[in-house]
């Protein structure tokens, strides 16, 4: 069976408690952190849906967030004060007959 020959395997290499089922865990985690969409994730595991994916891979959803906030915080500046508010907002061009 697979999973003892895995374990014999793991076991010789040191890791004793790491069970076959937990490489799927770790392929799921490393897509994730590097960017690949949950959807073919899930496909690739042969889950049912994506939610079930994405609730087995719940311990690295939150360092993904921090990592999209840390990207949303290149973007908008911190602090923005009213004063300079104003240029934070886009410029529509004016509507008129030669438009």
């Amino acid at each position: 069976m697979l999973s003892h020959e895995f374990a014999r395997i793991a076991k010789r290499a040191g890791l004793e408690n790491v069970r076959f089922h937990n490489l799927r865990h770790t392929f799921a985690s490393l897509m994730l952190l590097r960017g690949a969409k949950p959807k073919v994730i899930s496909e690739a595991l042969g889950h049912s849906s994506v939610a079930f994916t994405m609730d087995c891979c719940s311990h690295i959803i939150s360092g993904i967030q921090e990592d999209a906030m840390a990207l949303l915080d290149e973007v908008i500046p911190a602090g923005v004060s009213q004063k300079n508010n104003a240029n934070l907002t886009p410029t529509l061009p004016k509507m008129g007959v030669n438009n």
